[in-house]
């Protein structure tokens, strides 16, 4: 069994609900349990505009599959929970989107899957729910704590915690 982190996010219809329903999906995957949730964070929208905020929740699994399996997965659940995405535009709002963002110590490099997440240690409303699961996570590719590079970063937003748990 290997360890992933993963971060859900949302900013259309009932964002708390679709946060809930990954997580959901997630645990009802074969050979796959949830170790551990993050409280709910909301930010605003980052690398584009956008009227609507984001809820971001961390999520730690543990499971049978591999990286790529984990990455069907994930796209196949928000497939389900009808995801939309652009041919030409990089960001948009969401109903769902799932981040692989740590897969133990891998670093991997392929076409359609870059973990650690390439741009995690730029993004506040990343860190901030992965410090609260996984702080003394070791990121492979920076050789730092998550806690250490959240330290490190320059707060370009506001990242709340919303009282609430997934």
């Amino acid at each position: 069994m290997i360890r992933a982190i993963l971060l859900l996010g949302s900013n259309l219809g009932n964002r708390l609900q679709y946060l809930k329903d990954a997580v959901r999906h997630l645990s009802e995957l074969e050979n796959t349990s949830i170790i551990n949730k993050s409280s709910v964070y909301e930010s605003e929208a980052v690398g584009y505009n956008s009227e609507q905020s984001y809820y971001n929740a961390a999520v730690e699994i543990k499971t049978m599959f591999s990286p790529q399996e984990i990455l069907k997965n994930c796209l196949a659940i928000e497939q389900q929970l009808e995801r939309t995405r652009s041919e030409t535009v990089r960001y948009i709002d969401r109903t769902i989107d799932i981040d692989i963002i740590l897969i133990e110590q891998n670093i991997i490099e392929k076409e359609n899957l870059i973990v650690p997440h390439p741009r995690m240690e730029e993004r506040l409303f990343c860190l901030k729910p992965l410090a609260e699961i996984a702080g003394d996570y070791i990121v492979p590719t920076k050789n730092e704590t998550v806690t250490s590079l959240l330290e490190k970063i320059e707060h370009k937003n506001e990242v709340i915690i919303v009282d609430v748990k997934l």
